[in-house]
């Protein structure tokens, strides 16, 4: 596409993240005057109307298409056929936007669609476009040509029931339904011809002419698929095989700890505290893991009530007293406001509570204090912890959040970390519609918000 189109690509922000060649060219600004700049700029939309409709069109999943006017670098005016693509992430957000352009002054139209056509033909998906009436192709990419074996003069007397898809015709048919109802569908089936797995996204599209068209995009996704499958009987053994004799294991151990067979050696009470902490770590690993997975489904949801934050800060403090003893450290209410109220999940809500404080209590020195406390700020519920241990370290901050990230230094829980506690954390706290975020200093501690609904 960079040698072949006008092309900009803006992320979720609405800023610029990508610019072909031929776009420079046009507009005359370089490159490093666009990437960060907000794509609604380079339009001349005084009202900001056009932004509004390109805006609320692709936040729907749907192709906006239009005849914008580019202000170029010296104040000129551009006039401009465009087409607006929406890529969506499998939740369904938007991940970026692709806008197509084709300066027509003095040109046809004709040149703006051999642009499109050529576009589409590099991409490695079966492209069709279909009237909505009749279903009659009116386009194929060369991709979805090879795919069926035919030869460009045919797509215009060919339907989608002529393709290989025939066994899927159901599937396209709910999906162009889907299209007329909404403007835009998606679907996954299993494909008969070759048992392959595939993906299709259909969107509405209106021509200049006010004809009806739908853009459907089929892709393969049997290696994904595949991959899927694989993960899925890891975490059945992970589950079956592992997990239930670990705990069997670690029973015997503690068993064996607390003289359930006689006295022990001083060495040979060392070897057996060793391997009970060993298989505490590993049972661990086994929950962060089954826990990330569970929350991490996009079809996992996670239903809130109105849950008293003051009552929920009251028992994770006596829940985690036994553990601070343990530690020779104690967790302390630091001024919670009664009555707030926020939306959450209980269950869910105080297992990020107890990530926090236990990872708190693993930092903090002995005779020290974790503090806990909830508030009302800006419309939302606070959930505060904060420890005086020695901070985060610098080079773990950007990626505190994600999977498998921990620190080297050792904590005094001599208990390892799986590294997926504060991704399990965050995951949580999105589902419900919250925000974590975190402050630190070296040498002073780290404190933790939560701030959720009301």
């Amino acid at each position: 596409m960079d040698g072949n189109a006008m092309v900009i690509v803006s992320g979720p922000d609405g800023r610029i993240c990508e610019v072909s060649e031929k776009f420079l060219h046009a507009i005359g600004y370089p490159s490093a005057a666009l990437i960060g700049m907000a794509a609604e700029r380079i339009y001349a939309d005084e009202d900001g109307r056009l932004h509004d409709e390109i805006r609320e069109t692709t936040g729907r999943g749907r192709i906006w298409s239009g005849a914008p006017q580019l202000r170029a670098a010296d104040g000129r005016l551009l006039a401009t056929r465009c087409i607006i693509i929406p890529v969506r992430d499998p939740d369904g957000r938007n991940r970026r936007n692709v806008a197509i352009h084709l300066e027509v002054t003095g040109t046809r139209l004709t040149q703006m669609e051999h642009m499109i056509a050529s576009a589409f033909n590099k991409m490695r998906e079966a492209v069709y476009v279909v009237d909505a009436a009749t279903q009659t192709l009116c386009f194929m990419n060369d991709f979805a040509l090879q795919e069926q074996g035919w030869c460009l003069g045919e797509i215009a007397t060919r339907t989608m029931s002529d393709t290989n898809y025939m066994a899927e015709q159901e599937v396209i048919d709910a999906l162009f339904r889907m299209v007329e109802s909404d403007g835009k569908g998606s679907a996954l089936f299993q494909s008969e011809h070759g048992a392959r797995t595939c993906e299709a996204q259909a969107y509405a599209i209106t021509t200049e002419t006010g004809e009806h068209r739908i853009l459907l995009i089929l892709r393969d996704i049997s290696q994904q698929a595949k991959a899927e499958r694989d993960r899925k009987e890891l975490l059945s053994v992970i589950t079956h095989e592992l997990r239930t004799p670990l705990t069997s294991i670690k029973g015997a151990l503690e068993l064996l700890k607390a003289g359930a067979v006689g006295a022990l050696s001083e060495q040979a009470h060392s070897l057996v505290t060793i391997a009970a902490n060993n298989s505490e770590r590993m049972l661990g690993l086994i929950r962060d893991i089954l826990d990330m997975e569970e929350i991490g489904q996009d079809s996992f949801e996670i239903e809130s009530e109105p849950v008293d934050l003051s009552a929920l800060v009251r028992n994770a403090i006596e829940a985690h007293r036994g553990y601070g003893a343990h530690l020779g450290v104690s967790f302390v209410d630091g001024g919670t406001m009664p009555g707030v109220i926020a939306q959450a999940e209980p269950v869910r809500l105080a297992q990020v509570l107890s990530n926090l404080l236990s990872n708190a209590a693993k930092v903090t020195a002995p005779g020290g204090k974790i503090e806990i406390w909830a508030r009302r700020e800006q419309g939302c519920g606070v959930i505060y912890v904060r420890d005086h241990g020695p901070g985060i370290p610098l080079q773990l901050r950007d990626k505190l959040f994600s999977r498998f990230t921990k620190s080297e230094a050792p904590n005094r829980s001599r208990v390892s970390g799986s590294g997926l506690g504060l991704s399990i954390v965050k995951t949580i706290i999105d589902k419900l519609d919250g925000e974590i975020t975190f402050s630190t200093e070296t040498g002073k501690g780290t404190t933790f918000r939560v701030a959720l609904p009301l």
